[in-house]
């Protein structure tokens, strides 16, 4: 029978390598540290820039939308405000948002990076006037965290479409094309063409038209996917019409504002 001839204190078998490796595994993560590597740091840097806190255009007293405004895009159904949807990977290894983003409605209503868009003339003029309903414009993402992407759509393909409802998608891109062109519309079919010309009025319910697809924007409620953000429905481009002809109200959305006090 074998005996102990030594102290339990002595150091026996591989004892400096496994010294040597916790050393190795303690600088590694100060390392990462410094760098600002570790995922705790990722998450935090993601809290600051993407989901900071960010100021709505202050409401006109005629409450006529104007061109420069900062806005959220509210579906009214759903109480969701359209945004871009940061897959976890990228958010670890980005601070702003990149091209392309694909975009959800999420119940994630306070105005961030993620939801606030800027109305921009489409011809790239700067003007400082009201946008009237079927006048063209681009609707971009705010500078710095924002990336100032424009929001942008195409015809559905097969490898190109919604990841549930296989309908045209709706992502943010780094584009200048006539993809990324939109015009409102007033809700009501029968007074569309006399409307066509007059100021949007902020709080109204609205139609955003796609130019170059002549689709209108869409909230599919039926359509949920988990994010890092929580839980949100998929966006599409795409007309949904009832038995009189007039949009459902997966089309119907209301622009919100900073409401004065």
């Amino acid at each position: 029978m074998a005996t102990r001839t030594y102290n339990p204190a002595v150091r026996v078998g591989n004892w400096i390598e496994d010294v040597q490796l916790e050393e190795d595994i303690i600088k590694d993560f100060q390392e990462k540290k410094d760098a600002g590597e570790l995922l705790i740091q990722k998450t935090h840097n993601v809290m600051n820039n993407l989901l900071r806190q960010e100021k709505l255009s202050a409401q006109t007293e005629n409450k006529h939308l104007m061109f420069g405004s900062r806005i959220n895009l509210c579906h009214i159904a759903s109480g969701t405000v359209l945004s871009s949807k940061v897959s976890e990977l990228k958010s670890r290894t980005s601070s702003q948002l990149k091209s392309p983003c694909d975009m959800s409605a999420s119940l994630m209503t306070n105005p961030c990076p993620r939801n606030v868009f800027q109305i921009c003339s489409a011809d790239g003029e700067i003007l400082k006037k009201p946008l009237c309903y079927g006048q063209k414009f681009v609707l971009k993402t705010l500078p710095g965290p924002g990336g100032e992407l424009s929001l942008w759509s195409d015809r559905a393909t097969f490898t190109k479409c919604a990841a549930k409802s296989r309908l045209p998608v709706v992502q943010l891109h780094d584009d200048s094309s006539y993809n990324v062109v939109w015009q409102f519309h007033c809700r009501n079919p029968l007074i569309r063409m006399e409307m066509e010309g007059n100021p949007v009025v902020v709080g109204d319910t609205i139609i955003l038209n796609h130019c170059k697809t002549n689709q209108n924007l869409a909230c599919m409620s039926q359509y949920q996917r988990r994010t890092p953000y929580g839980q949100e429905m998929e966006v599409c481009c795409k007309t949904f019409l009832d038995s009189h002809k007039a949009e459902t109200e997966e089309n119907l959305w209301t622009i919100v504002v900073n409401k004065p006090e």
